[in-house]
């Protein structure tokens, strides 16, 4: 009578191969997450950034005149209804301060924004 089942030598090539399938999978999805997560922050700070543009539309008074730097606080644009209350940081899941400073610069005609995170 023939036993049903398999050999040891059929189980460890099955996992040499599942191991092998492994060792080239894993570093693609690692390297695929992290990517999300990079272009994930940039669209964040490009949000925050036209936020702060908008503020800026609508606060001209308190922008730097002409040639000059100035700063407005995640915070205050938050309390201002420009962004929502909590905004994380995909690169390490947790919420991005309300400090967080955003540097508007005068450039005579126009401003630039841009986020100060470290």
């Amino acid at each position: 009578m023939k036993k049903k089942g398999f050999t040891l030598a059929e189980l460890l090539g099955v996992i040499t191969l599942l191991g092998l399938l492994a060792l080239i999978v894993i570093p693609i999805v690692d390297k695929t997450l992290k990517e999300g997560k990079d272009d994930l922050y940039e669209s964040q700070i490009k949000m925050i950034e036209a936020s702060a543009q908008m503020w800026g539309n609508d606060n001209l008074d308190l922008l730097p005149e002409n040639i000059g730097t100035g700063y407005v606080t995640l915070s205050t644009l938050q309390d201002s209804g420009y962004l929502d209350e909590e905004i994380k940081n995909p690169k390490t899941g947790k919420s991005f301060e309300g400090s967080l400073q955003i540097k508007i610069t005068g450039h005579g005609t126009y401003y630039t924004y841009e986020v100060m995170d470290d």
